[in-house]
């Protein structure tokens, strides 16, 4: 046997490709199998996820108008659940690389029409590099004694590839250095109450973890980007992070505490001192009350240009502090116990974890129904914004505390062709919350929200009747639809 037979033995992995085009399955497929790895062919979105999840998948090649599911749906299904959070995800398609890498963080491009073998041999490469143990670290440090620009610079002139490990409190970032160039970044930021990490990428998350000034850091040498989401020299980016944190500190004096909610009270014209299309974001997300610590995360511009404009719309008036004191409770604190184990019982028996329950409804007015959860006291939101997906969204909205009970609330796409998905992200769940009143569901007891699901007082009502519904159905008032 030759070396390289041998060492395609021993890089076995499993790869799923996505295409309605059987001719493009059947040349990937043989020469993937050609290298030894295990293959699945799907020729639609639906069929694609149940392969990916089955197997799972490490390696997901997927066209961009794949057929049953649009792309980022798709792409989403696969980034939300834990068996496949993990695969690296290429697109295919014709036209512009950078257009197909822009459909999700995840993604690494592949222009079509391409050679199999070319193909197979970028997935043998990746399945390859998550074989390698993990090299032990060249260097680590403090932040406070040694400065990420010098380290940078010290990478730039040695041309280091590997990968910069950066953690300072809540935030971890990554920065991937190919031949001493940044070619990504990213930059994670837990929330505390909030099931997911935010998390930002290429040169928003440079920019950001240029900022620390406190923490340690972690160089492992050799460790190769799976993708590249900044071109730009290097050293220019650096002379403009030190021009940004200037700015940034200049801006400190003009704008309301980071870490405290505010809402939009008013929306204004035309914003001085600020990008039109940036502040049309801001305005978008302050939809529901956050902190301005969080609208970083979720408007995709910069943080300074994300800042600029906060600041803008607060000298304005536009942006106010939200006061908790006016929200409602969902019940008093002697109801505490009895809507836990209401909330309990909505959970399928023998499984474990945070109640989750599914709330479906357009965009508009799932909108509504986030706005007015933010008033409910027991709402804690998630730190991510629901995607728009199927007519709706998907996605964790965010948890109701219940003393130590959590009951998680989940956006369903309202899209007739994802229902029968419903079932499989409220695996644990028994119920949903329809907004606007006109689902049904053979597995799930559906419990209409009502015409005040967009107030808080109405949201509150509707989800005590979501945890009363179990207790009608036993008593036989209640009723499972069909």
């Amino acid at each position: 046997m030759s070396a390289e037979s041998l060492e395609r033995s021993e890089v076995r992995g499993r790869v799923l490709v996505v295409d309605g085009d059987w001719d493009t399955l059947d040349l990937l497929a043989r020469s993937l199998r050609e290298r030894g790895h295990h293959v699945a062919l799907a020729t639609d979105g639906r069929q694609g996820l149940e392969h990916a999840v089955d197997l799972p998948a490490e390696v997901v090649l997927v066209d961009w108008q794949v057929e049953a599911l649009d792309i980022r749906t798709f792409l989403d299904v696969l980034a939300d659940n834990p068996r496949t959070a993990d695969a690296h995800v290429f697109v295919m398609g014709r036209g512009d690389p950078s257009e197909l890498a822009a459909l999700h963080a995840r993604v690494e491009p592949i222009v079509k029409p391409f050679h199999a073998e070319e193909v197979a041999a970028r997935v043998h490469e990746v399945i390859r590099a998550r074989r390698e143990p993990p090299k032990q670290p060249e260097l680590e440090g403090e932040l406070g004694q040694v400065a990420l620009f010098d380290l940078l610079q010290v990478f730039a002139q040695n041309q280091r590839t590997g990968l910069l490990r950066v953690e300072a409190g809540a935030q971890t970032g990554e920065l991937w250095l190919a031949a001493g160039r940044v070619v990504d970044a990213t930059c994670a930021q837990g929330w505390a109450g909030h099931p997911r990490q935010a998390q930002v990428t290429g040169e928003k998350a440079l920019f950001r973890v240029l900022g620390l000034r406190e923490g340690q850091f972690v160089f492992h040498p050799g460790r190769r980007p799976r993708r590249t989401r900044i071109d730009r020299d290097t050293s220019h980016l650096l002379l403009e992070a030190v021009q940004r944190a200037d700015e940034r500190a200049a801006l400190a004096g003009e704008l309301p505490p980071l870490d405290a909610p505010v809402h939009l009270a008013l929306r204004p014209g035309h914003v001085e001192g600020a990008s039109a299309a940036v502040v049309e974001q801001v305005m978008a997300v302050l939809d529901d009350p956050r902190p301005i610590r969080e609208l970083l995360d979720l408007v995709p511009a910069h943080d300074l240009e994300v800042l600029q404009a906060v600041a803008a719309l607060h000298a304005r008036g536009a942006l106010q502090p939200f006061d908790p004191v006016h929200r409602v409770r969902l019940c008093s604190e002697e109801e505490v116990p009895a809507m836990r184990a209401a909330a309990t019982r909505l959970r399928r028996a023998g499984v474990e974890g945070p109640v989750r329950v599914g709330v479906v409804g357009g965009a508009e007015a799932m909108t509504r129904f986030v706005r007015a959860l933010a008033g409910i006291e027991e709402f804690v939101a998630a730190a991510e914004a629901a995607a728009a997906v199927g007519g709706g969204a998907f996605g964790p909205l965010g948890l109701l505390r219940l003393g130590g009970t959590d009951v998680e609330l989940f956006a369903l796409p309202r899209d007739p062709a994802l229902r029968p998905w419903w079932a499989v992200f409220l695996a644990p769940a028994r119920a949903l919350l329809d907004l606007e009143g006109d689902v049904e569901h053979d597995e799930l007891r559906v419990v209409d929200a009502g015409i005040a699901y967009d107030r808080p007082s109405g949201a509150a009502e509707a989800l005590r009747d979501l945890f009363r519904s179990n207790e009608r159905r036993r008593s036989g008032e209640y009723r499972l639809p069909g």
